[in-house]
């Protein structure tokens, strides 16, 4: 029962530090204007604590994985090892992308310089990262929430709403704003709430 309630934790705990960390970073309306950004990188703590709290979340999703593994396991079902796999990929990529962006514009600031300039100067490295980590982490999302449909981890209305969470999670950081992130905070709390109140009520 124990182990039970601390898979249910990790999985609720995600959704919950994924979208503190979004809120906490300054909206930027358009990507593409690196002087809106800019702006945002003046508000250092936010901009610093945002990305690090969403970069702990992703770690946190590879114990939520195990932890629906785990559970799986218990009704004689295993899930894949590519689901794994992919999804360390994409965290590792969100971690890396979300560190880069994080601390890269606030060390160009400090050094009185516009942080513009690591906008423009990062070009498709950190996008690319971004796109990258949404390909991996999304694909083995996709097939996590499949997987655990089949297994009946969750029924009825839930099962679709976990699965079109999952669409809308891979789908919302195409959005060429910041607003899209909240898509994405919104989408983690329909795949992995169901899951985690799921593992919790069976505790």
């Amino acid at each position: 029962m124990i182990n039970q309630k601390k898979n249910a934790f990790y999985m609720l705990a995600f959704p919950v530090i994924l979208t503190l960390g979004i809120f906490l970073i300054p909206v930027v309306s358009d990507y593409s204007n690196h002087q809106l950004a800019s702006h945002g990188v003046e508000m250092t703590t936010r901009w610093f604590l945002g990305h690090i709290l969403t970069a702990t979340a992703f770690g946190i999703s590879l114990l939520s994985v195990n932890s629906i593994e785990a559970y799986l396991r218990t009704k004689s079902y295993r899930l894949p090892d590519f689901i794994k796999i992919v999804m360390s990929i994409g965290a590792g990529l969100y971690a890396a992308g979300l560190g880069a962006d994080g601390i890269g514009p606030i060390a160009v600031n400090v050094s009185s310089s516009d942080p513009s300039l690591f906008f423009d100067g990062s070009g498709w490295w950190v996008s690319g990262t971004f796109m990258a980590a949404t390909s991996f982490f999304g694909i083995g999302l996709i097939s996590l929430v499949g997987h655990a449909n089949n297994a009946e981890m969750i029924n009825g209305i839930w099962r679709y709403v976990a699965f079109i969470s999952a669409l809308i999670f891979v789908v919302a950081p195409a959005i060429p704003s910041g607003w899209g992130l909240y898509g994405v905070g919104l989408a983690s709390f329909g795949v992995f709430f169901p899951l985690g109140f799921s593992v919790l009520h069976s505790a």
